[in-house]
C-alpha cells in the first residue's frame, strides 16, 4: 500500500511534506507509510487517502470470497 501511496503522492507532484500539510500529520509519518516501517492508525491513513483524493477499498485474500448476506424472511418483517 505504501508503494501505491508513494505513486500517487508523485503523480500530483507533492513532496512528503506537501502530503503530510494536507493530511494534517508530519513529513515523518508520510515516509513511514510508504516505506512501510510501521502501520499507521486508521483515521491518519484515511486521512492521506482523502488527501491524495483516492479511495479505500476492501478487496478479497486471494482464495477468499466475499459472500453477500442476504436477510432471512423472518427479519424483514
Amino acid at each position: 500500500m505504501g508503494q501505491q501511496l508513494r505513486q500517487a503522492r508523485k503523480a500530483k507532484g507533492w513532496s512528503q511534506g506537501d502530503l503530510a500539510r494536507r493530511a494534517g500529520t508530519d513529513p515523518r509519518q508520510i515516509s513511514r507509510i510508504e516505506t512501510a516501517a510501521h502501520e499507521p492508525k486508521l483515521s491518519l491513513l484515511l486521512a492521506v487517502v482523502a488527501a491524495l483524493e483516492l479511495d479505500l477499498g476492501l478487496v478479497p485474500r486471494r482464495g477468499a470470497s466475499l459472500q453477500t448476506a442476504r436477510p432471512k424472511p423472518e427479519d424483514i418483517f
